[in-house]
């Protein structure tokens, strides 16, 4: 077989060292301390180092696929020696490199230091971003870069099968996707605009555009299949699309609950009582988390008879990720009105994604989490002495809402096909009911 083989055999360090290019963006504090006391111009090299990485990589697959290198994998599927500039383009954007394209914007954001913006960033705010870009990128390397795209089999492909095609419904999802995230980063770790933008649009959580996105992705999500009551029988049929689904799920609760929080919780007071507020807080979410996840997966029977016993683990896990990130302000990570329970949040807004990598069923905690996260912000009001309490209407809502959400869902018996869209209308209005009370109370 003539030609140079795949990536991964040819240059097997390439990958690993664009996963490490973005590992070290973990502690972006220490790696810019380092670099600049060495010199701007390395500070400026591993700023650009994933992007300039990962353009090698698709530039490779580029040369594989116009070259016709038959060593190449997608070549040998896809192509045949007369293939058209068009056919060959479609295996470029919609095959195996498809991931790449996706994750080459977002590794722009490792180089990109707030220029461009109407407002001034914080170096601090920058850090967070890249902090947790970094953090998703590395949980979900493994599930999104498939070992199969970049390393040779032993038998390639005797018959050309079917190319992919590029649809143009698609490439609007994978768009609205992107821009989804990456506002969602923006949005969370913008500096600080005040409660008032928020009674200026009538305390909607999220800009309109932002929610009409989330609305068509959501409409998307219902008729795609994932997460529903067949994708359980094969949870790994494809994880690539699983994780950017949860990819999705974690920009939704960026834009509507990490962005007002942030907000809410700078009016919360001196914290008189906040330790009482953050036990009945971490209490409450673990109840709820066993609770609905056992209902779900048991309703399910998935993944057999031995569900509730799975989703014990899993809740399990989950807390424990909980009680490990409360430990996060001793080592630094303090910022915030309330550090310790905005970390408990994050654990709820990103567990799922994060417990995704080992565990085939995590996706059901998806709902449970989301419970829990709405019930922290009006516990905090209620058990803070010197914060106003929500009134009863609020609390029972949201209390009655969340009960019809989870017997409607219960009812439909259809795995999280319905739990996800109703579930996240759940969390628009609770938010809503959130801003307008913090912002009503500290008139």
């Amino acid at each position: 077989m003539c030609g140079r083989v795949m990536l991964g055999d040819d240059m097997p360090w390439l990958v690993p060292l664009f996963f490490g290019s973005i590992a070290i963006w973990m502690f972006p504090k220490s790696v810019e301390t380092f670099a600049r006391n060495k010199s701007e111009s390395l500070l400026r090299a591993l700023r650009w180092l994933p992007f300039a990485l990962l353009a090698v990589i698709i530039s490779l697959r580029v040369s594989a696929i116009f070259s016709h290198d038959t060593t190449h994998i997608e070549v040998a599927s896809y192509l045949q020696t007369d293939s058209t500039t068009i056919d060959r383009l479609h295996v470029l954007f919609a095959g195996d490199g498809l991931v790449e394209w996706m994750v080459l914007p977002l590794v722009y954001l490792f180089a990109w230091n707030g220029q461009g913006s109407r407002r001034a960033w914080t170096t601090q705010g920058l850090h967070k971003l890249k902090r947790t870009l970094a953090l998703m990128l590395l949980v979900s390397s493994t599930l999104l870069f498939d070992d199969s795209a970049y390393i040779v089999p032993e038998t390639m492909p005797m018959l050309s099968m079917a190319a992919p095609i590029v649809d143009v419904w698609s490439v609007v999802f994978l768009i609205l996707a992107e821009i989804v995230v990456i506002t969602g980063l923006f949005t969370a770790y913008v500096p600080s605009r005040g409660l008032q933008r928020y009674r200026e649009r009538y305390f909607i959580p999220a800009s309109p555009l932002v929610l009409t996105a989330f609305a068509y992705l959501f409409m998307a999500h219902f008729s795609s299949g994932v997460f529903d009551t067949s994708w359980w029988s094969d949870p790994r049929q494809d994880d690539a699309y699983a994780t950017l689904w949860l990819w999705i799920f974690v920009a939704f609760n960026l834009h509507i609950f990490a962005a007002p929080q942030r907000e809410i919780d700078a009016h919360l007071g001196v914290g008189n009582g906040r330790s009482k507020a953050l036990a009945w807080s971490i209490g409450v979410a673990i109840s709820l988390l066993i609770l609905t996840t056992a209902l779900l997966m048991h309703n399910q029977q998935t993944p057999d008879a031995t569900a509730v016993q799975t989703s014990l683990w899993l809740a399990g896990w989950m807390a424990i990720l909980m009680a490990g990130v409360l430990l996060l302000p001793l080592v630094g990570f303090d910022d915030g009105s309330r550090p310790e329970l905005n970390w408990v949040r994050w654990s709820l807004m990103f567990g799922p994604l994060l417990l995704f990598l080992v565990f085939d069923h995590a996706p059901f905690l998806l709902l449970g989490s989301w419970f829990a996260i709405m019930a922290t912000t009006p516990l905090s009001w209620m058990w803070e002495d010197s914060a106003p309490s929500p009134s009863t209407t609020h609390i029972a809502t949201i209390t009655m809402l969340s009960i019809a959400t989870l017997i409607f869902v219960l009812m439909r018996g259809e795995g999280l096909r319905y739990a996800i869209p109703m579930g996240a209308l759940l969390c628009f209005v609770s938010s809503m009911l959130d801003v307008r009370h913090a912002t009503l109370s500290r008139q």
